[in-house]
């Protein structure tokens, strides 16, 4: 489920100035930019570039602290099996133990629909900060010319679908057979016709706390989704502490979940795909 923000100073990220996420190294990959893409559907490509290509420019005034994003170089990119470790690092390093996606549970949705989920990097040295951080130990190399620079998963989405119009306990399950072919069919986990995207993990790594990282990767996926035309609704669920957060950014509360993953008490969140909202 979507990262427990507990802090004052995460609340007050949604108040930040907007970011507008329009192109990433996946663009230049549907482009034929990329340099090479290994087996196991690691992206490898050029990434040491400005962050205004990557829109982040009105992104660097805005941070708590005078704090900014240049020396992390970040860049989105849809995630796949190849991250594994990484996502599962990240996961551990956000979440208490109870509200935690498992190692084969990211692995059948990193699997069945890896194109609805989405990572925020850097590229990082060992000597930098981010190489302190639980998923370094997990980094490739950013590109063939830069071998000492690691790509480092620092923020992810991760999403499947489900048919109905908020998430579900069946919707955060997976089939137990789905490593079979064909699985057998069920209600859990991913739909592949549903029409609602259910985000099952919105996180950021807590070393870059306050730097607004889960907003910029949240609202890259956002704007992603909405041009997809997959879907007709984000669906998420939130501590009651995070509704105003997740307000912000154009979702709206549907009251107390049912749903009781991780001892429940969540709250309800949807953002439709409408064209009406104006928070993104």
């Amino acid at each position: 489920m979507p990262r427990d923000l507990r802090s004052p100073e995460t609340r007050d990220e949604a108040a930040a100035s907007k970011v507008e996420l329009t192109a990433s190294p996946d663009d230049e990959l549907r482009s034929g930019d990329s340099k090479a893409i290994d087996q196991d559907g690691y992206n490898e490509f050029t990434i040491h570039r400005g962050l205004e290509q990557y829109g982040f420019g009105s992104f660097r005034n805005a941070q708590a602290g005078g704090k900014n994003l240049e020396d992390l170089h970040p860049y989105v990119q849809t995630l796949s099996l190849a991250n594994l470790d990484s996502c599962v690092a990240l996961e551990n390093a956000t979440f208490p133990a109870h509200e935690r996606c498992s190692e084969e549970k990211f692995a059948y949705r990193l699997t069945t629909c890896p194109e609805l989920s989405l990572g925020l990097f850097a590229t990082a040295a060992s000597d930098e900060l981010a190489a302190s951080t639980a998923t370094y130990t997990y980094a490739r190399p950013a590109d063939s010319a830069s071998p000492m620079r690691k790509s480092t998963l620092i923020a992810q989405v991760i999403a499947t679908k489900c048919s109905t119009p908020t998430v579900t306990d069946e919707s955060m399950e997976y089939p137990a057979d789905w490593r079979s072919v064909p699985p057998s069919s069920t209600n859990q986990g991913h739909q592949e016709h549903g029409r609602t995207l259910a985000i099952h993990s919105l996180a950021a790594l807590p070393t870059f706390k306050g730097r607004g990282l889960g907003k910029i990767v949240m609202k890259s996926y956002i704007q992603r989704m909405e041009t997809s035309g997959i879907i007709d609704r984000i669906a998420l669920l939130a501590h009651d502490h995070l509704v105003a957060y997740y307000e912000a950014l154009g979702f709206h509360s549907l009251g107390r979940s049912q749903t009781k993953f991780g001892g429940g008490g969540w709250f309800d969140m949807v953002y439709e795909i409408s064209g009406k909202n104006t928070a993104i």
